[in-house]
C-alpha cells in the first residue's frame, strides 16, 4: 500500500513503500515524472534486522531514450547498451539494487536479456539483448521499433 502526504508549503511527497515491489515503485516514479520536484523517501528496512527509516536510500529511475538508445552490435544477433547512472549520485563503495526492462514499439517481446543487468556498480550497468535467429535479424528491429531500456535503482547516498 501507499501512504502519501502532500505538503503545500514544501511541495514534497512522502510515501510508505512497505508493500510495493520494484514495478510499483517504477510506475510511481513514472507517474510523477512530469512533476518539477519530487522527493521520495524509502521508509521500509533495506537490510534484514534494520528497523525504521533508512534516510540514506535513494530511488533513481531513467531510460536510455525512445529512438536515442546508443545500442552496440554484439555477435550475430545481439546488441548491448551501457546505462549511465552517475546522476543518481550513489555511494561508489556500495552496489545499488537495479531492475530493468526492454521497452519499444514492437518485437521486443521475442528477445531475451531485457531484465538481466550486468556489471552493476554505482555509476551504471549493462544490458545485453538477444534475438533468436528464428525470429529474424535483430538489426531489423532495434532501431525501427525504438527499443530502449527503462530502469530503476535503489542505493545509498550517504
Amino acid at each position: 500500500g501507499i501512504n502519501a502526504e502532500y505538503g503545500e508549503l514544501n511541495k514534497r511527497f512522502y510515501f510508505s513503500l512497505y508493500a510495493m515491489n520494484f514495478t510499483d515503485i517504477f510506475l510511481l516514479v513514472l507517474a510523477f515524472g512530469f512533476v518539477k520536484c519530487i522527493d521520495i523517501k524509502i521508509v521500509a528496512p533495506y537490510e534484514p534486522g534494520h528497523n525504521g527509516a533508512e534516510p540514506c536510500l535513494r530511488l533513481c529511475a531513467g531510460t536510455t531514450g525512445k529512438g536515442t538508445t546508443p545500442w552496440v552490435l554484439y555477435g550475430t544477433n545481439g546488441i548491448y547498451v551501457n546505462i549511465d547512472m552517475r546522476k543518481c549520485e550513489f555511494r561508489s563503495d556500495l552496489t545499488p539494487v537495479v531492475t530493468s526492462v526492454l521497452s519499444g514499439e514492437g518485437y521486443h517481446w521475442l528477445t531475451s536479456g531485457g531484465s538481466e543487468t550486468y556489471y552493476v556498480k554505482s555509476s551504471g550497468f549493462r544490458n545485453y539483448i538477444y534475438l533468436n535467429k528464428d525470429h529474424g535479424n535483430i538489426r531489423n528491429y532495434y532501431k525501427s521499433k525504438k527499443w530502449r531500456i527503462d530502469w530503476q535503482a535503489i542505493g545509498y547516498i550517504c
